[in-house]
């Protein structure tokens, strides 16, 4: 799978001759005389030999005539020559489209072999991962990794529905309990009827004992106006929050503070014109959000991070993160995973260049630099 295409929309750091910390590129292709451009700056044709370049990342773009763009971002070492190579001919690859990328807030996204779409990814003690996924007709889906990369899919679901053709269950969110079990809450559809379910399981793999979630009437269900795409945060009192989207409207929450038993709506709207959110607490206590655009002109098509002090008020200047520039091509379903002390962003692609007729979207995971991007929103 080829890697997704980036543009950087700031300039990084020009090329300039500095000998003490400067190193040396050397950039081919699999393909003669490829347009090369280092930080935007057209650097000549494939083969490319440069000398002095300062020491750091650097965004490296490959443009053919007839092929799509391809872009790899480069830690440049003092001294060092680094090689970098571009692979346009290989059948076996995925091409993916062009995004934007912002600033030095986002890695390079490598492919993740991730099934399914609206999922919800949760670490476990051990360090493995499992992913929670949209079986549809099967009900929720699972998968498991050992480095957030390589999933191998679960033979059985994790949550199966009662009969296949009439009943859906998608979009999970799972979350760990006081007492070492977990809880799932999903959205169940019958006919035109949506409502959030909720779950629980032992082993975080095999859930069980259905219970609707009411959050105060207006959002419970119905053709329109219904809570999809739960997610949350639990706080260190006990509290959980989940926010979740309603259609046409934004990004809702509700607090919860007997572990997602029952849930009171939160007043407001704390994303308008929001869908799929995720959630995470910065070391500073402040809540970070990501999410979809869903407004008109540019509807499922960018990426956006904002901040908030209580979880409730995200009124402040969001960051963008990531957009797709080409007509048909939407971002979906970001997620954040932490391991250690890194954050990853993990998103999918749809409406990929000969993949049309696909049901499934391509997914990818990014390094996100938390502090980064905290220290745009304004």
């Amino acid at each position: 799978m080829k890697i997704l295409l980036l543009i950087v929309t700031g300039l990084l750091f020009l090329m300039v001759s500095v000998a003490a910390e400067s190193g040396s590129l050397e950039i081919t292709a699999d393909i003669p005389s490829v347009p090369v451009y280092i930080d935007n700056v057209y650097a000549g044709l494939s083969p490319v030999h440069v000398s002095e370049i300062l020491e750091g990342y650097h965004l490296i773009r490959a443009s053919p005539e007839g092929f799509f763009s391809q872009t790899q971002n480069i830690s440049v070492e003092a001294e060092e020559l680094t090689s970098v190579s571009f692979s346009f001919l290989n059948s076996d690859t995925i091409p993916m489209p062009a995004l934007v990328r912002i600033g030095e807030c986002v890695g390079t996204p490598e492919p993740a072999d991730l099934d399914g779409t609206a999922y919800d990814i949760l670490r476990l003690p051990d360090g493995s991962y499992i992913a929670y996924y949209s079986g549809w007709e099967e009900g929720i889906m699972c998968m498991e990794s050992s480095d957030g990369i390589s999933w191998d899919r679960m033979s059985e679901p994790c949550l199966g529905v009662p009969t296949r053709g009439s009943v859906f269950r998608t979009e999970p969110w799972v979350f760990a309990l006081p007492d070492g079990t977990y809880r799932m809450v999903f959205r169940q559809t019958v006919g035109h009827q949506h409502s959030l379910y909720s779950v629980t399981s032992q082993d975080g793999i095999s859930f069980s004992g259905e219970e609707q979630i009411p959050i105060d009437g207006e959002d419970t269900g119905g053709n329109s106006g219904y809570p999809s795409v739960p997610t949350g945060i639990t706080y260190d009192d006990g509290t959980v929050r989940m926010y979740y989207s309603i259609p046409g409207s934004g990004i809702k929450s509700a607090i919860s503070d007997d572990m997602g038993i029952s849930w009171k709506k939160e007043d407001g709207i704390r994303i308008r014109y929001g869908t799929d959110p995720a959630v995470l607490i910065l070391p500073d206590g402040r809540t970070g959000i990501f999410y979809v655009d869903t407004t008109p002109k540019s509807k499922g098509q960018r990426i956006f991070f904002s901040l908030s002090e209580d979880g409730l008020d995200f009124s402040g200047s969001p960051v963008q993160v990531l957009e797709t520039m080409e007509p048909g091509v939407w971002l979906m379903d970001p997620e954040i995973s932490s391991e250690d002390n890194t954050t990853y962003l993990y998103f999918s692609v749809m409406g990929i260049e000969g993949m049309q007729h696909h049901t499934l979207p391509g997914t990818l995971r990014s390094v996100i630099d938390i502090g980064c991007l905290s220290g745009q929103v304004s």
